[in-house]
């Protein structure tokens, strides 16, 4: 029987073989010449970059989750209220729908009338001359914006 060495020498010789020579040296590879390098300010300015990258990275890439003492807690509570805000400012000042009855705050899309206490009207109790401005549908290219138009033309084109 041979001994756990011997046996494991051809094992040793395969994988050898099969690896990727490395330099086994001990001093430090050659420096690159001085004309290779960048300068130090091109240095500080690659660092402080990679320092507001990590920097961002962490703050809207939460690794753990979001704690209610966190600052990304925080951020996300009053970017929600701003945008809450903003979306009832824009209600509050939505110009009043012209030629709707006594009582009736907005006109449905299918023409009925949506009441101030909350009830719907019968469809066709109410005869309007306004038309409706909701759910028309848009000939190609009206109201449409230059990225949109830009894709349209390229689908269109293949």
């Amino acid at each position: 029987m041979l001994p756990c060495g011997a046996r494991m020498l051809p094992r040793c010789r395969r994988l050898l073989m099969c690896a990727p020579l490395r330099n086994m040296s001990s001093s430090p590879p050659n420096p690159r010449p001085a004309a290779e390098r960048p300068s130090a300010e091109t240095v500080q300015q690659l660092a402080n970059s990679a320092r507001i990258q990590e920097k961002m990275w962490n703050v809207f890439v939460p690794e753990r989750g979001i704690k209610f003492g966190d600052q990304r807690f925080w951020m996300l509570l009053g970017i929600v209220a701003l945008l809450h805000t903003y979306n009832n400012y824009r209600d509050a000042n939505k110009p009043a729908d012209i030629g709707l009855p006594e009582g009736a705050q907005r006109r449905l899309p299918d023409g009925r009338l949506l009441m101030v206490d909350g009830s719907i009207s019968a469809k066709g109790s109410e005869a309007s001359p306004k038309e409706l401005s909701l759910h028309k549908i848009k000939e190609v290219g009206e109201g449409e914006g230059v990225v949109n138009r830009a894709f349209r033309n390229i689908k269109d084109a293949c």
